[in-house]
């Protein structure tokens, strides 16, 4: 790396991106989208599985190449972060290498996204703030779907605002992989993950601060023109951002929208685990046996979108709602609703876009509009007409 940052002034075609999980299932769709653009001179696949980074490789041609790291050795780090100008962080568990990726980076000077979803290492990493300024370097945490593109929603309904009392996203909860008749029920990391941030106790900003909560606490909110429906309390980085763009929030939750059976299921699995019964591991595997939680057994289908954002506040003296949901979104799968956004995100950095130094969630330094009119061209068959709808109603 040279002493300075580069990708703010990069010109086209020179930024050389290093991708850890690049093999992955986020990682590899974030390669696909890197390895064609205009901005991008080559994209490293860093990942534990050389054979599996080598034939992603393969399928993009000469500007990806493969790199064998193991992210827990930090001399293989650091110097895998010697000659790039941004790195991306797929790999977790975040709670054990987020901080350490995004310290490596720092020390080189090397500018940094991830698609972490922890809170807990949300807040760690959001301690090295002044060292990030200090050394020049814009790091972007939380850049996936949820985090990352509700961010960006929430972003766009706090600007039709003068005054924010209360923000929330909101993500849909479903989809569980349930075993067949008479087989054992398989976890796998994502229902683990999912199943934590259910059980454990998690933070949220309510009167004006974090404070301790514990997740699946059931609210009622109100999404314009669509009314009133269920979700419930989630363990997750946004709300622990959002705040630190928009000073005066006074309430911002993360929330799951659901069928009511399975968050009545996670609700009984949850009492176990704390009450020492199950651990998450057993938990994971306990909700995927508990009865009515998947399809018509759960209940109606929610009425609320999958994936928005609802501000609360004022606009000229009125007291004024505003909701945000893409219409326009990449989601074949998981791999395209969170690699996307992630190389979206990096090339506008690569082209001097996303500049601010420091360590922020999304909302910290992306222009939402530009974003989202980015993201929609990942979309095949792109429709006309808009990409993201907002909506606003007063109360």
């Amino acid at each position: 790396m040279t002493d300075t940052p580069s990708t703010a002034t990069a010109p086209t075609g020179s930024a050389r991106i290093l991708v850890i999980g690049g093999a992955g299932e986020m990682g590899a769709y974030a390669c696909r989208a890197l390895a064609k653009a205009d901005e991008v001179a080559q994209v490293f696949i860093a990942d534990r599985d050389l054979r599996r980074a080598t034939e992603l490789a393969h399928e993009l041609g000469p500007r990806a190449v493969p790199l064998a790291l193991d992210i827990a050795d930090a001399e293989a780090l650091a110097s895998s972060l010697a000659d790039v100008d941004i790195v991306l962080n797929t790999a977790g568990p975040f709670y054990r290498f987020g901080r350490e990726v995004l310290s490596a980076a720092i020390a080189t000077r090397t500018h940094y996204l991830d698609i972490c979803d922890d809170w807990e290492p949300t807040l760690e990493m959001l301690e090295l703030d002044d060292s990030a300024r200090a050394a020049g370097v814009t790091a972007v945490i939380g850049m996936g779907a949820s985090p990352g593109t509700s961010n960006l929603l929430a972003l766009l309904t706090m600007n039709q605002l003068d005054t924010v009392e209360r923000v929330f996203t909101a993500w849909r909860a479903g989809a569980l992989p349930y075993p067949a008749e008479g087989a054992e029920p398989q976890t796998n990391a994502a229902l683990e993950h999912w199943v934590h941030n259910c059980t454990e106790p998690i933070k949220i900003w309510r009167d004006g601060g974090l404070v301790d909560a514990l997740a699946l606490e059931e609210l009622t909110v109100s999404y314009p023109g669509r009314g009133e429906g269920a979700v419930w309390v989630c363990g997750h980085p946004e709300p622990l951002t959002l705040p630190r763009v928009r000073p005066e929030v006074r309430e911002s939750l993360n929330l799951m929208v659901s069928r009511r059976g399975l968050m009545e299921g996670m609700q009984r699995v949850a009492a176990r685990v704390r009450s020492g019964e199950l651990d998450v591991r057993s938990a994971s595997k306990q909700i995927l046996l508990e009865p009515g939680t998947g399809g018509a057994a759960a209940g109606p289908a929610p009425t609320l979108p999958n994936l928005f954002a609802v501000a609360e506040g004022t606009k000229d003296g009125r007291r004024l709602r505003v909701g945000a949901q893409p219409i326009v979104l990449p989601n074949a799968n998981m791999g395209e609703m969170t690699g996307y956004p992630l190389a979206v995100a990096t090339l506008m950095m690569a082209r001097g876009q996303v500049d601010r130094p420091g360590v922020q969630g999304p909302e910290g330094t992306i222009d939402p509009e530009a974003y989202f009119q980015e993201l929609s061209l990942l979309v095949e068959d792109r429709p006309d007409g808009p990409v993201v709808e907002l909506v606003d109603e007063e109360f």
